[in-house]
């Protein structure tokens, strides 16, 4: 198995750690964001993406007693759902520790 290279800075592959006591969750990166919401860029599937623009624009126009005004009323409760999950299955169900910057494009094969 192929150790990762260390750049200078301390972090593997494009991820900085920032080392802590056992049990002290310290996040990565730079300083958190004050804003609630962020806009972050992602990739989609188109069809994905496509079903859910139409099912939050008719939900929007048609059914306002659904409560989806936008398409993040669907994308928002949705990851929630997914990384709820993830942290059952693989952290005990405790949060992940926070990164507050990811590397961009995808990850290196390992």
């Amino acid at each position: 198995m192929l150790e990762p290279d260390l750049a200078p800075d301390g972090s593997v592959d494009g991820i900085t750690a920032s080392p802590s006591a056992p049990g002290v969750v310290q996040p990565t990166g730079d300083g958190p964001q004050s804003r609630r919401r962020v806009q972050r860029t992602i990739n989609f599937d188109r069809s994905v993406l496509e079903r859910a623009r139409a099912a939050a624009t008719y939900l929007a126009s048609f059914e306002p007693q659904s409560g989806v005004r936008s398409l993040a009323d669907i994308v928002n409760p949705a990851v929630l759902a997914y990384v709820t999950e993830l942290e059952e299955l693989y952290n005990a169900g405790e949060p992940f520790r926070p990164v507050l910057r990811m590397p961009s494009g995808r990850p290196s094969k390992r």
